[in-house]
């Protein structure tokens, strides 16, 4: 793809009165690209919301809309995939184009169902197969596909809201101990004798431990000293009068040059941390009682003891283009907030710094590219009415995407049923919208009024959209001026769910 050249999401067929594909119920045309509905990609900068009832081909056409950002765009997807829908996307269908080879022969107007293609199965091979290069699935299944890679999640990503709730008695200093403890992770994770197999979790909570032995009138003299001294470490030790504690000191030290561990991050003065770090070590070890310290590490210890923690940092270096996160795989609700939790920190961070870095450059080319995040069963995760404490922690991290993340480049995809009961925040920043088959008139009034599109879509139109059969849909808003109906073009990617065969259940013992 050329720079600087606009593209075209390719996502469905123009329809007839009938809601047939036109080029279908005219004789002697073959299709081209005026028979299709095709969306600007830079209409995509805004957020986009689904509505659509179970079997209206809402997963279809999800899938067709992801298929054409990654091969038309250089922007990453990140899919939250709550019903393993997203498993094989990595994987071609190749049965789409071998089924029959003349492709008006795949749509019946009888039954007003099939799946229309444009391009050769070898042309969306060649194109898909960068995104595949760039594909992983994260899961917790026993036993994972070879190809899948742990889900794990980095400690300091995760909110010690979602951990310690405001009116535990000891919040105000766990909060303070986790704002120095991440710091602390992120600064052993970059020290360059670290490598990616090292336990860095361990490391810190071993550090803690060490100058939990101290005596505590040492610990906090050569902290201070540490700190006024700029780091001289041989200056701080002369300071230590017990023999004992200099000798343990100097053991730490010395193997901190070789691992990286605290002593020797606080020793390197304000070079490493800075003097605001300082400040919080000296506030951490001065004031806080162990209790506290240990009540914050034995919050570590029971997520570690659940499988869930990593050993270190995920670097954004390793973010693929595509990234499916298999939530199914988690088993615990708590848990799988708690995942979400996370995924969405490190996004936001990592977007906002590079935004930082590019404004540090503002004469300069913005090289960024925009995330999709995409969400299926949105009305579960973005409530409007959260069932939890966790739940309510996520919704207000989705609250802030969709009202601050455009200018960091997140874009939110979200998919639904149930309008009404996704969070109305969240859905009044959604200006991309697409509504498929719903179950009655009631309910379509209920997301035309969701979606603010009471003066779009007049009441005698609205009858549509009870009456679609799979694979009709409607889009409105930014990407396109008022509203047309349209046909859904192929998801050319394996569908991942499995639904239950009725060929099987009906037939006779």
């Amino acid at each position: 793809m050329q720079e600087g050249v606009d593209t075209f999401l390719d996502v469905g067929w123009t329809v007839d009165g009938q809601f047939h594909p036109k080029f279908c119920s005219q004789s002697n045309e073959n299709p081209d690209y005026l028979d299709m509905v095709r969306i600007p990609t830079k209409k995509m900068d805004k957020h986009t919301v689904i509505i659509a009832q179970s079997g209206s081909g809402k997963s279809f056409f999800l899938g067709r809309l992801i298929e054409e950002i990654l091969t038309k765009s250089k922007a990453r997807c990140l899919i939250l995939d709550p019903n393993g829908d997203f498993r094989k996307i990595n994987e071609i269908d190749r049965e789409l184009w071998r089924s029959n080879q003349v492709l008006r022969e795949k749509y019946d107007i009888k039954t007003g169902m099939g799946k229309l293609t444009l391009e050769s199965e070898d042309e969306f091979a060649k194109n898909w197969k960068p995104v595949v290069d760039e594909f992983v699935i994260k899961t917790n299944r026993v036993p994972k596909e070879a190809e899948d890679e742990e889900l794990k999640i980095w400690w300091p990503t995760i909110s010690l809201e979602f951990l310690i709730p405001n009116e535990h008695p000891r919040s105000t200093e766990m909060f303070h101990c986790h704002n120095w403890a991440k710091e602390l992770f992120t600064q052993f994770a970059a020290h360059p004798n670290n490598t990616n197999e090292e336990d860095i979790i361990s490391k810190v909570k071993n550090y803690f431990k060490e100058l939990q032995e101290m005596p505590d009138e040492e610990r906090v003299k050569m902290i201070e000293k540490l700190r006024m001294d700029g780091g001289k470490a041989d200056e701080s030790l002369k300071t230590i009068t017990n023999d004992k504690n200099r000798t343990k000191l100097r053991s730490i030290l010395r193997d901190a040059f070789k691992s990286g561990s605290l002593i020797d991050l606080i020793s390197s003065g304000a070079a490493s941390l800075g003097n605001e770090s300082m400040e919080k070590a000296k506030f951490v070890f001065e004031s806080y009682s162990w209790e506290t310290v240990n009540a914050y590490f034995g919050l570590i210890e029971r997520y570690q003891s659940l499988g869930i923690l990593a050993k270190g940092p995920t670097s954004s270096k390793d973010h693929k283009r595509l990234e499916v996160i298999d939530l199914p795989s988690i088993k615990n609700n708590e848990l799988r907030a708690l995942v979400l939790n996370s995924i969405l920190t490190e996004e936001w961070e990592n977007a906002v710094k590079k935004w930082e870095e590019a404004m540090k450059h503002p004469r300069e080319e913005d090289h960024r590219v925009p995330t999709f995040i995409v969400l299926d069963e949105a009305h579960n995760f973005i409530p409007s009415n959260p069932r939890s404490r966790h739940e309510t922690i996520v919704r207000e991290q989705f609250r802030t995407i969709a009202a601050e993340g455009r200018k960091f480049g997140l874009f939110l995809i979200l998919v639904s049923q149930r309008a009404d009961k996704l969070d109305d925040l969240v859905l009044s920043e959604c200006g991309n919208k697409a509504i498929l088959r719903l179950d009655s008139k009631s309910m379509v009034d209920k997301v035309i009024k969701a979606l603010g599109l009471d003066f779009e879509i007049e009441s005698n139109e609205r009858d549509k959209i009870v009456n679609f059969k799979a694979g009709r849909g409607i889009l409105t808003g930014n990407w396109i001026t008022g509203y047309e109906v349209f046909y859904c073009a192929a998801r050319r990617t394996i569908e991942g769910g499995r639904n239950l065969e009725y060929k099987y259940w009906t037939r006779p013992f």
